[in-house]
């Protein structure tokens, strides 16, 4: 064989391993990498660690069916220890440093207001499930900011218009001292004034977060005679208020609801049955609602050995969202992915769910009902369920652009 042609042929040979290495280098992608930054360290910990393991399953999930856009999904997480510098922070680093394109998760409001400031600056979309001020998407709203929930404002309207079904007048509050909790408090005032309803409030304790200390404040409760306590309390330190208001007979005084985040485990029989309670998504009327959620309530009870609180649906709904959105916009780039997500429709755990264009607020139904121990479970779930649709709490359209034109700007961080 003459020289020539044998240099051919080395020649096409070399090409075709070329080509093969491309080929590899190729299906070697790095993959998507997407940030979870919550408060696993403090007192929203119990529930940061229950959303965080439907996030870890909603990703495993997506990468056992061939992950998103053929490259698999890497999640990445993140304490912020209800520190809002912290969460600010983080976001800004794992965009920055680990090339993040997409923030989930949350904690407190002033947290969260701090990563959305972060994500804005950094352009990339904060899919919010734990933590819910209106502010986040409303007065201080920008296009990359969406919010799982019912805002702060559309719960209390919710529970401001059942407790007009109800024959108490007398009012008691009890709830952390920080922006979450005044405002709160305010949407109640201001929904009774606006109907001229004839409310009283026998007393309002206000505490820091993180407090392990009710007594007095128990008792300045008991003094005021209301006919009606509202318990703003979550988290670690709702186990603390409850166990020191068994000891005073508090909830066989006077009637009760509020929030009541339930708490995973064997603390969740602290919780006294009867009381009027809300909830972001209760799983046990969902699963019996939807297909889809009956499965995902088996699939997680099976991987954690507990069940789903209404944050963790609202953190897997999250991230269904985002893939689905990344699926249509055909990329991960941030800016696309957040420009599809606003408008976008899908079928979550809660049914079909709208994200709302003007303000990334998803139409998230506001739901309470009575707290049970069935035999069914083995932990206190909801019954008597009222479920009030978004689109009767929420802010019109023209309310939101007016809200965000007489805001005052955000100073940062």
């Amino acid at each position: 064989m003459n020289q020539p042609f044998k240099l051919f042929r080395i020649l096409i040979a070399g090409c075709f391993l070329f080509h093969g290495a491309a080929k590899h280098i190729a299906a070697a992608e790095p993959p998507i990498r997407i940030g979870f930054v919550g408060d696993f360290s403090s007192v929203t910990q119990s529930y940061t660690h229950n959303a965080f393991a439907a996030a870890e399953m909603a990703v495993e999930e997506l990468n056992a069916r061939g992950g998103v856009l053929g490259r698999s999904v890497e999640l990445l997480s993140r304490d912020g220890a209800i520190d809002p510098e912290a969460h600010y922070r983080h976001v800004t680093e794992l965009v920055r440093d680990q090339g993040v394109v997409a923030i989930f998760g949350g904690g407190p409001s002033h947290t969260v207001l701090a990563a959305s400031q972060a994500s804005r600056e950094r352009e990339v979309p904060y899919l919010v499930s734990i933590g819910n001020p209106q502010s986040v998407v409303v007065e201080q709203g920008h296009p990359f900011v969406f919010l799982f929930s019912p805002n702060h404002r559309m719960e209390s309207l919710g529970f401001s218009i059942f407790t007009t079904l109800m024959p108490w007048r007398r009012y008691a509050w009890i709830g952390p001292d920080y922006i979450w909790g005044r405002e709160v408090m305010g949407f109640f005032r201001e929904y009774f004034e606006a109907i001229g309803a004839p409310i009283e409030w026998s007393a309002e304790i206000w505490y820091p977060l993180g407090n392990t200390d009710y007594r007095d404040g128990i008792q300045r409760i008991i003094a005021s005679s209301p006919d009606a306590l509202i318990v703003a309390t979550w988290g670690e330190d709702l186990r603390h208020f409850i166990l020191e208001a068994e000891k005073s007979d508090l909830f066989g005084k006077m009637a009760v609801f509020g929030w009541f985040s339930i708490i995973p485990g064997s603390d969740e029989r602290l919780l006294p049955e009867g009381i009027w309670k809300i909830s972001r998504a209760p799983f046990n009327y969902l699963a019996d609602k939807y297909p889809q959620t009956r499965d995902f309530v088996d699939r997680f009870n099976h991987r954690t050995g507990t069940f789903p609180l209404g944050f963790t649906i609202v953190c897997y709904d999250s991230i269904r969202a985002w893939s689905e959105a990344v699926a249509q916009a055909g990329s991960v780039n941030p800016t696309t992915v957040a420009t599809a997500l606003r408008g976008m429709t899908f079928v979550g755990l809660r049914g079909e769910s709208h994200i709302r264009a003007i303000d990334g607020q998803l139409n998230s139904p506001v739901y309470f009902g009575r707290l049970t121990y069935p035999s069914a479970y083995p932990l206190g779930v909801l019954e008597s369920i009222i479920e009030i649709p978004a689109e009767k709490l929420w802010l019109s359209e023209e309310e939101v652009a007016t809200r965000r034109r007489n805001a005052t700007p955000s100073s940062g961080q």
